[in-house]
């Protein structure tokens, strides 16, 4: 648990792919910080707005069968924690469990993990329509890449996320 555990810490940037295809990919940082046992409170941003996260989490990692499960939580006062300030003051009073929407791991080899949602029912409001979350995920010593796709619950057809492919984090 401890190697998944200094994969998933760390802070990443696609800075190189948003320069190589600005009109596909915007400039966006993620920073996973470790403030338990097995939470990570997790932030999301871009570049030119580090100070206003588009999404802050807390992530709690369950091992089992050889898997990692990591459940997903919002933070009910998630602004006094941008900058990932005040951790240690998040309690589990502060988490509103997101149902459905949790992430598996499954080890590919000695230094990476592949994952994604493991339900349909990962719902996120999207244009004033309800969709729901799909995402692939490859997590290893350098990378971190991020596929995420919104599909229309009635249709089941795609309206939001990635038409090129994986968001190519790299550790920084």
């Amino acid at each position: 648990m401890s190697q998944f555990f200094e994969l998933l810490e760390g802070t990443f940037s696609n800075k190189r792919q948003a320069q190589g295809h600005p009109t596909r990919y915007a400039h966006i940082i993620i920073t996973h910080k470790k403030i338990g046992e097995n939470r990570f409170y997790g932030e999301q941003c871009y570049n030119y707005m580090k100070g206003r996260p588009y999404r802050q989490f807390v992530l709690e990692v369950i091992e089992k069968d050889e898997k990692f499960f990591l459940r997903n939580f919002e933070l009910k006062d998630a602004t006094k924690h941008i900058g990932a300030k005040n951790l240690d003051q998040i309690t589990d009073e502060d988490l509103i469990y997101r149902d459905g929407c949790d992430i598996m791991f499954e080890r590919v080899d000695d230094n990476t993990f592949k994952g994604g949602t493991t339900t349909c029912e990962c719902f996120v409001q999207w244009q004033g329509k309800q969709t729901y979350l799909q995402n692939d995920i490859l997590l290893s010593k350098e990378e971190y890449h991020v596929v995420d796709k919104g599909y229309d619950v009635e249709t089941k057809q795609k309206v939001w996320g990635s038409n090129w492919g994986f968001l190519k984090f790299v550790r920084q």
